[in-house]
């Protein structure tokens, strides 16, 4: 291999190994999180509430994360022989996600159902989630996947700790480089697709700076 053949693997492996480093040391993508709910959600019969506290105050998070959609707590004064009856009592949460790199918000809602009996001294209190338990909004260039759970029963009223519901949120980053400038569906290209890219680039520069060092052939 002449000086210039090797001048130019070199070129092609370095440009292509700054590519790919340049790529997988990417930032997480950075956003943020408020939940709010419906509040307390009373008992279908007898004298007691689940009152559920979202989280109004803004969280900053980054990358794929788990939130804390609401902590979850009792109130009763009711006696042993006479609980408070939850029969499919209906609650709602949702939470407001915010893009940072385009400050753009969006909104989703989960809903649910309590059943069980509550007293001043015991809490026996099941969840079911209804509708969809999974959604997804785009803001900017980035796709925010939310799934509600898992529930944590609350205690009695008189119980120091919270039960609660949380989430788990999952980011893409969406591909605006084909048709999709405001962030619409795509697929980010693969790490490995992204090298071979930055090598044919970097081989084809090679080719023709060894095309201009040769110069047109003489009949």
């Amino acid at each position: 291999m002449n000086r210039t053949l090797k001048t130019a693997a070199c070129l092609a492996a370095f440009l292509g190994v700054s590519f790919f480093a340049s790529f997988a040391h990417a930032d997480p993508v950075s956003w943020s999180y408020a939940t709010t709910s419906g509040g307390a959600v009373p008992a279908t019969t007898g004298s007691g509430s689940i009152v559920l506290d979202g989280n109004p105050v803004p969280t900053s998070a980054s990358g794929n994360s788990d939130v804390v959609m609401a902590n979850i707590h009792t109130v009763s004064s009711a006696l042993p022989d006479s609980p408070a009856v939850f029969t499919s009592a209906a609650y709602s949460l949702t939470v407001e996600l915010t893009d940072a790199a385009s400050s753009l918000h969006g909104q989703l809602t989960f809903t649910g159902l309590f059943d069980g009996s509550l007293t001043g001294t015991s809490s026996k209190i099941t969840n079911t989630f209804t509708g969809l338990q999974t959604q997804s909004v785009t803001l900017g260039l980035h796709e925010y996947t939310v799934t509600v759970g898992p529930y944590l029963p609350p205690g009695p009223p008189n119980a120091a700790g919270f039960g609660g519901i949380g989430a788990s949120v999952t980011v893409r980053t969406l591909d605006d480089s084909v048709g999709n400038p405001t962030g619409g569906p795509g697929t980010a290209p693969e790490p490995s697709s992204l090298l071979l890219a930055g090598l044919g680039g970097s081989a084809l520069l090679a080719i023709r700076f060894r095309r201009k060092r040769v110069g047109p052939s003489v009949a």
